[in-house]
């Protein structure tokens, strides 16, 4: 069977560019907390709620436009049908950007306090995100060395799950399918909930006790 490298490996780095992008969030929000930040923001006008949503939709805009910028260059040498199908999968990656700055908030609100604490979170996050996906090797390369479970989280992970879009819709050029767009959604949208409940908390917590 012939194996594309380029149709593999640029997506995942695009999507890879998404994540650590996204993923910026976390520290950005970590430093606020820490070097008090923070208490000028809930001196603003505006209230707990705008802040967070604020910082998780300037998280995932920051992370698509970074991808986006990786992506052009692999656009030059492809059909225009790859440009149309990019354009459809882009809303679905910023919610996926939105998702992954959701960990990050999470991250940042669990360790506001110790630098050296989130900066370990950050890192474990990372790699079990990057290591079950499909990002760095083929779904048929997985199921010949995880078990059946972990096979199942690997195919839902969200990372993997834009991966293989890209790589079916924007690189190969098969019609993009509703069911897979949907379960980049659904799967990234748990995550921008928890994260933007978890800021949310850290924020009443600084208001009502001043710090953490």
């Amino acid at each position: 069977m012939d194996f594309n490298y380029f149709q593999f490996f640029v997506p995942a780095v695009v999507v890879m560019g998404l994540f650590v992008a996204a993923l910026d969030t976390g520290r950005r929000i970590w430093l606020a907390i820490r070097e008090g930040v923070i208490h000028y923001y809930l001196s603003l006008p505006i209230s707990t709620k705008g802040v967070v949503i604020a910082y998780l939709l300037a998280g995932g805009l920051a992370a698509l436009v970074y991808s986006s910028s990786l992506l052009l260059i692999a656009l030059i040498v492809l059909p225009a049908q790859a440009i149309w199908s990019t354009f459809i999968l882009m809303p679905f990656l910023f919610i996926l950007a939105m998702g992954l700055a959701g960990i990050a908030a999470t991250l940042a609100a669990l360790a506001s306090t110790h630098g050296e604490f989130f900066f370990a979170y950050q890192q474990i996050v990372q790699v079990v995100l990057l290591t079950l996906s499909t990002v760095f090797y083929p779904i048929e390369v997985v199921r010949q060395y995880l078990p059946p479970l972990l096979v199942t989280v690997v195919s839902s992970n969200p990372l993997s799950l834009a991966a293989e879009a890209m790589r079916e819709y924007t690189f190969i050029g098969n019609p993009i399918q509703s069911t897979v767009l949907m379960n980049i959604f659904f799967t990234s949208c748990p995550f921008a909930i928890i994260g933007g409940l978890a800021y949310l908390w850290a924020l009443r917590t600084i208001q009502v006790k001043g710090k953490l």
